[in-house]
């Protein structure tokens, strides 16, 4: 029996290192003389271009009367180009034949199997023989490798065709040199960039032959993708009873088209079909089309049929297709506008609540600063129960342009506004719809089409900017002038009956403008404080102050209605497409205090600078602004914000809306006089309070940064933005514990206390735990939980338990808790080739 082979080859596609070989072999055939120099053997001829060189460790030996040439141990031959290696080569003149085999150390293994070499290519095996007249070669325990997958050939002979003829054959996708499991072939033809085809097959785990297999088997190259049927999923239990899931139909149309048909089916009648067709053209555009529909049936005693349809398609343009026209799209349309309805009772998209869809076509100008786009977009959302359509919105930007640069040669002084002087212009133009969804489920299209809104909107805005004392602050004057279109407006009249005012919507044109003059001025103020000590302490302390102006004139005229002798004026454009609300003039003074502050001390473990420096507050910000103009009430709520990163495992975040003005005890209503005049300072409208704390190892936190930099270096889709914002979700089989948790506090202030809403405050509290832990290398534990304080109770709990068996993958995945309970066990293969091939148990078995 041969020996097994315990060697790797690298190769890609082409059979050509055969032919390469040949060539080689056809060039000895041609030698005259030799000499022999330090134990090389340099071949020269009139017909070879380049010397080939000849090189042993051992010995060289020349049988002159044989025609022979012996080379032992490390023995290699090298013509610049194209190299082979071998324990022993031995060339044969007389037969015009060349043989490469290994040798054995002194404990009896293999060492310095043949290798032969082109470039990228490579090819071991444990004996190789070629022929260079009959042009047919003779190899022993080879391995070839295309793509991801392996083709071990015990015994293999190559025809003048290019066909390979092989016995005792093993493929598998399985890197290993001993593979965990492999399909055992026992004669079969490689037909190179084609097929495989072979007789008797059965399948090998470990070594141990199974009774799986087949009498014959056709394994398609990657030039040769055939039609044929994806395995199902089985359901043995779930709401729809026992089912089989994506029963699928692939069918390759050509390289550039692929289209696969999905069928779905359960015992008490549900039933779904799906189809996903993928496209493709180099340089040109990349997408993906997925249209499904499923029909859920009750079942006795209502008998009733609900029927749903999902779209997505995803286009993407390759930037070499044109550099002035893209054409993008990210549909995911969802009918029922549920994303909890699903014939998959292991739902991925369970907690989605907002499903968005966008065509877009855009349009650039090289060597000016225009854009102009068209985008269709609908989004959908499952708590409003509202969908809105945009159907379509026109866009036309004109960036900064600086029209006076070229005129000044200097922008000192007063030049200094008028090279910095800037023009920007802005079009939209949109139709949009915003509806019920309960009007698409009843088909009623008309009520959709009459609650379209449309109207255009144009910005012009000049804006420069200038230094002031010795350029420490920042002065940046503008002017902004809107034109408003619109196409509906509304009409208030006061029913003295009912007590309400009632509204009227006309489809009548209308225009409105807005004109804002607005002047900033900023700075940044560096303050630091030494400590006496050792380690020489610094607490450097940036405030960024921000004051600005704006005035915002009254241009438009305002109608009124009479509600009980008084006249209350509105805008005719509250309720339109662009919404004008404006009835006074406005003159807002805008304020805005930024911090943070850091620590710097001497520290041994910095070996650059010798220092360390310590963030104490990311950002620590006070917003607000004062109306002059009005009458009462001029200040507005005081906005805070604290972000704090003390130690690279702790992040805290929060956010609040002060008031301050006073308020009724009883009912919580805001009055008009300040809280002071009452002896109060104020009250907390709104506070939000966000803690992260992730537990593991130094090591470990070092591979959590490691990952979040490698996400953020990737071309990720928007489905990975989560993971790159908390990369201490990832799960790494490299870290072995990780413990995240995450607590939100969320406080509101009842500003309208009644006997239904008696509450002085609502809150929500949560906390979510996240941990890992690797209870062996290839072995992880992964567990979500999300527990409501308020209510003291777990909302949704989701454990997985995950075994990495190297070319195969093994998961657990229980949801015991919330309103997607599910269940799942899968056995996968990680190769694309043998995605299909999986085992998938989505509820266990009745006695469980």
């Amino acid at each position: 029996m041969q020996n097994k082979f315990n060697a790797h080859l690298v190769f890609k596609k082409r059979s050509t290192y055969l032919v390469i070989l040949l060539t080689l072999l056809i060039m000895f055939g041609t030698v005259e003389s030799y000499a022999q120099i330090r134990d090389t053997i340099v071949l020269n001829s009139g017909e070879i271009d380049e010397p080939i060189f000849y090189s042993a460790t051992d010995s060289i030996y020349s049988d002159l009367k044989n025609k022979q040439i012996h080379l032992f141990n490390e023995a290699k031959i090298d013509n610049g180009e194209i190299q082979m290696e071998a324990g022993y080569i031995l060339i044969d003149l007389k037969k015009n034949e060349v043989y490469a085999t290994y040798l054995y150390d002194e404990d009896s293994n293999k060492v310095q199997l043949p290798v032969f070499s082109d470039g990228p290519e490579k090819i071991t095996a444990s004996s190789i023989r070629f022929n260079f007249t009959t042009k047919k070669g003779y190899i022993e325990e080879v391995a070839i490798k295309q793509d991801e997958n392996f083709l071990y050939m015990e015994i293999a002979k190559k025809h003048t065709n290019d066909e390979i003829h092989f016995r005792r054959g093993r493929f598998t996708t399985c890197d290993l040199p001993e593979p965990h499991y492999h399909f055992q072939l026992s004669k079969a033809v490689m037909i190179p960039e084609k097929r495989i085809v072979s007789g008797p097959m059965n399948l090998w785990i470990n070594g141990v032959p199974t009774p799986l297999g087949l009498p014959f088997i056709v394994i398609p190259q990657q030039e040769d993708r055939t039609h044929g049927f994806i395995f199902p999923q089985i359901a043995p239990i779930s709401q729809f009873g026992f089912g089989f899931q994506d029963l699928g139909y692939y069918i390759p149309i050509n390289d550039r088209l692929q289209t696969t048909f999905y069928g779905t089916l359960y015992s008490r009648g549900s039933w779904g079909l799906r189809n996903r067709t993928e496209y493709a053209k180099r340089y040109k555009h990349l997408g993906s089309v997925d249209l499904g529909f499923q029909q859920f049936k009750s079942g006795f005693p209502t008998n009733v049929n609900q029927n749903k349809i999902t779209v997505q398609w995803s286009h993407r343009q390759d930037t070499k297709a044109n550099p002035y026209w893209n054409f993008s799209s990210k549909v995911n349309f969802i009918s029922d506008n549920n994303s909890k309805s699903n014939l998959d009772p292991l739902n991925q998209s369970y907690f989605n609540n907002s499903f968005n869809s966008d065509i877009s076509l855009t349009r650039s100008f090289p060597g000016k600063p225009i854009t102009a786009g068209a985008k269709l977009s609908l989004r959908q959302n499952s708590i409003s129960k509202n969908i809105s359509l945009t159907s379509p919105v026109v866009n036309v930007n004109v960036t900064r342009f600086f029209p006076f640069k070229r005129l000044f040669t200097s922008n000192k002084g007063w030049r200094e506004l008028f090279t910095r002087f800037g023009v920007s212009y802005n079009f939209e133009g949109q139709n949009r719809s915003t509806f019920a969804d309960s009007l698409m489920n009843q088909g009623n299209y008309q009520r959709i089409g009459n609650q379209f809104q449309n109207g255009i909107n144009q910005r012009i805005t000049v804006q420069t900017t200038a230094g002031l004392f010795k350029n420490t602050w920042k002065l940046t004057p503008s002017i902004d002038y809107r034109n408003i279109i619109n196409f509906q407006q509304t009409r208030k009249s006061f029913d003295a009956l009912s007590n309400t005012v009632q509204n009227d919507t006309l489809r009548q044109f209308g225009m409105a403008h807005q004109l804002t003059f607005s002047a900033q001025l900023s700075t940044a103020v560096y303050s630091y404080y030494k400590f006496i000590g050792k380690n020489e302490a610094l607490l450097r302390h940036v405030l960024t102050p921000t004051f600005s102006f704006q005035y915002i004139p009254n241009l438009n005229s305002n109608l009124s209605y009479s509600q009980n002798t008084l006249d209350v004026a509105y805008s005719p454009f509250e309720q339109s497409l662009y919404r004008v609300a404006q009835t006074k003039d406005r003159a807002l003074i805008n304020y805005g205090f930024n911090n943070t502050i850091e620590l710097k001390r001497k520290s041994d473990k910095d070996t650059i600078t010798g220092f360390k420096k310590t963030r104490l507050i990311d950002a620590f910000t006070i917003n607000g602004n004062y109306d002059i103009l009005k009458d009462s009430m001029n200040f507005s709520n005081i906005r805070l914000g604290l972000r704090i990163s003390p130690t690279r495992w702790m992040n805290f975040v929060a956010n609040s809306s002060f008031s301050p003005y006073d308020w009724n005890d009883t009912s919580g209503v805001i009055l008009g006089s300040y809280a002071v005049s009452n002896g109060r300072l104020g009250r907390f409208l709104t506070s939000s309070f966000s803690t992260t704390v992730t537990f593991t190892s130094k090591d470990s936190r070092d591979k959590i940064q490691e990952s979040s930099k490698r996400i953020n270096e990737s071309n990720w889709n928007s489905d990975y933005n989560y993971f790159l914002l908390h990369p201490e979700f990832v799960v790494n089989y490299n870290i072995p514990w990780k413990v995240s948790l995450s607590h939100i506090y969320t406080i509101n202030t009842n500003t309208n206390i009644t006997a239904t809403n008696a509450d002085r405050f609502k809150k929500v509290q949560t906390l979510m735990m996240n941990g890992d832990l690797s209870f062996t290398k290839r072995w992880k534990l992964v567990s979500t939980i999300n527990f409501d304080l308020e209510q003291t109770k777990v909302t949704n709990a989701r454990f997985a338990l995950s075994r990495d068996l190297h070319c195969w993958s093994l998961a657990f995945n229980w949801i015991p808790i919330g309103g997607n309970k599910s269940f799942l066990f899968s056995i996968r293969s990680t190769s694309s080739l043998f995605k299909d091939a999986k085992i998938d148990i989505k509820k266990p078995p009745t006695f469980l």
